[in-house]
């Protein structure tokens, strides 16, 4: 069972990068490089992470992820927004320190708190960004991404805190971009 979890994690998350990174040379999408460039060191470090840990099959997700995000990544450079604000470059600024902590720490639990505490704070200018201009982001990378998170933590083969805490983040994330993104644009239909 929990192969298949993984393995439909993988799909999920492959199905909803291909129309996002489509969508992000048709100019729809509009990636934030800040949130996706601490998004790419984040995902390798937590797919690093779930392998070491013995995550089994709910690594999958993460590998796949960290390939995804990092390609975004560079894409932002040419098709993203944002970056120019105080709170993009203080959120790039608390991300950067807390980095350096994380190169610190030895213990992969810490790294994992640290990386999701990081990951929070990168996501905080896709956020704003949505929540200013939601347009500037699609449905569908984000609900996939969010359900396959789900799906990983039900993946995990043991009940383990430090399995299940970046899965829960990453489907707890994405249902919060989805909600700003579908709330703002309630607003503006209204």
């Amino acid at each position: 069972m929990q192969a298949i979890l993984g393995f439909t994690a993988l799909i999920l998350n492959l199905v909803g990068y291909i129309p996002y990174i489509r969508d992000i040379f048709r100019k729809i999408v509009k990636p934030h490089p800040y949130t996706w460039a601490i998004w790419t060191i984040l995902t390798t470090i937590a797919a690093f992470n779930q392998v070491k840990n013995g995550g089994g099959y709910s690594s999958l997700f993460f590998i796949s992820t960290a390939i995804l995000v990092g390609l975004v990544f560079i894409l932002s450079f040419r098709f993203g927004m944002g970056g120019a604000s105080k709170i993009d470059r203080l959120c790039l600024i608390l991300a950067a320190l807390l980095l350096i902590y994380w190169f610190t720490s030895k213990d992969t639990h810490i790294s994992t708190v640290v990386a999701v505490i990081i990951d929070g704070i990168g996501a905080i200018p896709t956020l704003i960004k949505v929540y200013h201009h939601p347009k500037s982001e699609t449905y569908i990378q984000w609900m996939l991404a969010g359900i396959a998170g789900l799906l990983t933590v039900l993946a995990v083969p043991k009940f383990d805190w430090i399995l299940l805490i970046y899965p829960l983040y990453v489907f707890i994330m994405n249902g919060a971009i989805v909600s700003v993104k579908y709330s703002q644009e309630r607003k503006i239909r209204d």
